[in-house]
């Protein structure tokens, strides 16, 4: 009894230990990688494909024929008994080997690629939801301090010392915000569920708040070699096109004599009669324009090869200019932003009567608008950096 509490007790507390453990985007894709629906799916399709590639090399069923011929019925029978096992040319056994082991290879690195697909999509997400967050927390500040102006002009309106203009115009800048601040917190939401669909279902626990410490941004030669040396589109591709040269190896040993031997064993007049049997077979028409349609098929494939190298070249290439653009940018905006504390001097002023309302609420919405563009330029630029590194995920 108390071996089975414990063992309970274990069980709860491996299910709790992920929900607990998902403080940063690394733990998250793990966790995602562990539990995706799609990613387990995926797996077993590519054990299936795996399975199905590597038959089909098998030699080919026995056939057994049985034959009994009557003659008068004073004259008696005779019957043969033939067994014979069809081969092809033995070359082709060769050339199927070695194209099973290339799909399978092409089919692992679809997999692999799949994955890549949803891990990507899963640190995006998660990217979008600490950008949220610190939209959330500028827009909550924003809120807070005019709703103190409200309350505070509110009372002056009572009191003779503001007019309705002004109390009107903070009013609207309160809506406005309050409303905004809702709508990012339904986006954060939305972004929440999003991840835990790519959990399978399962709560994400992610509260991170701050992006990952950004590396430098190597030179471009490194990251393209990198990139389409570990690209699994250009795996795959590539295991294709050798598959597809094989395959004009494999029709040339189709077009080379099929052999059948046997044993053959008669039950005649005479006596018993055992001996071999030995066929061949010409393919001289079932086999016609197969070398060509395969030479046609490898020229495709090395072509589609070719075309996926300069298309991942050029986005990779158009991905670092955003990253430098955007890197530069920020960092610029940040410089900027830093040494200003614009929000307390506006107070001050317009608590001193030395600025309107309206000029306060006008340099206010310029402030929270660079704030806004900085936060955006963070989280692009990181955006960017995640498809360009998306080979080590």
């Amino acid at each position: 009894m108390k071996k089975s509490i414990m063992m309970v007790i274990v069980a709860c507390m491996c299910s709790i230990l992920p929900l607990q453990a998902q403080q940063n985007i690394d733990e998250v894709l793990q966790y995602i990688e562990q539990s995706s629906k799609e990613l387990q799916a995926q797996r077993r399709l590519t054990e299936a494909q795996k399975l199905e590639a590597s038959t089909g090399n098998s030699l080919q069923n026995p056939t057994i024929e049985m034959e009994n011929m009557w003659r008068r019925p004073e004259a008696g029978s005779e019957a043969e008994l033939t067994v014979m096992q069809g081969f092809d040319f033995p070359s082709a056994y060769a050339a199927r080997n070695k194209i099973a082991k290339l799909k399978g290879s092409a089919y692992e690195s679809q997999g692999a690629e799949v994955r890549q697909q949803i891990l990507l999509q899963a640190k995006l997400l998660c990217l979008e939801i600490i950008y949220l967050r610190q939209q959330q927390a500028s827009l909550n500040e924003r809120l807070s301090n005019t709703e103190r102006l409200a309350a505070i002009y509110q009372q002056k309106l009572k009191t003779g010392t503001a007019n309705i203009l002004e109390t009107n115009k903070i009013n609207v800048e309160l809506i406005t915000t309050r409303t905004a601040a809702n709508l990012n917190a339904t986006s954060l939401q939305t972004c929440m569920e999003q991840l835990t669909n790519l959990a399978g279902g399962n709560p994400v626990n992610f509260t991170a708040t701050e992006y990952p410490v950004e590396q430098p941004l190597p030179d471009y030669a490194s990251i393209e070699a990198l990139y389409l040396e570990q690209n699994p589109e250009l795996q795959r591709l590539e295991h294709e096109r050798n598959a597809a040269q094989k395959s004009i190896a494999l029709n040339k040993a189709l077009g080379l004599p099929k052999f059948e031997v046997g044993f053959r064993h008669n039950y005649g007049l005479e006596g018993r009669l055992t001996g071999f049997a030995i066929g061949m077979s010409i393919p001289m028409f079932e086999n016609k324009n197969k070398v060509k349609t395969a030479r046609a098929q490898s020229y495709y494939t090395d072509t589609q090869l070719q075309s996926a190298k300069l298309n991942n070249i050029a986005q990779l290439k158009q991905l670092y200019q955003q990253a430098q653009t955007l890197q530069a940018s920020a960092t610029s905006l940040e410089n900027l932003l830093q040494n200003q504390n614009t929000i307390d001097l506006l107070n001050k002023a317009l608590d001193a009567g030395q600025i309107s309302v309206i000029e306060y609420f006008t340099e206010v919405n310029t402030f929270y608008q660079n704030r806004e563009t900085l936060l955006q330029l963070q989280k692009d630029y990181r955006t960017v950096t995640a498809q360009i590194f998306r080979y080590e995920l």
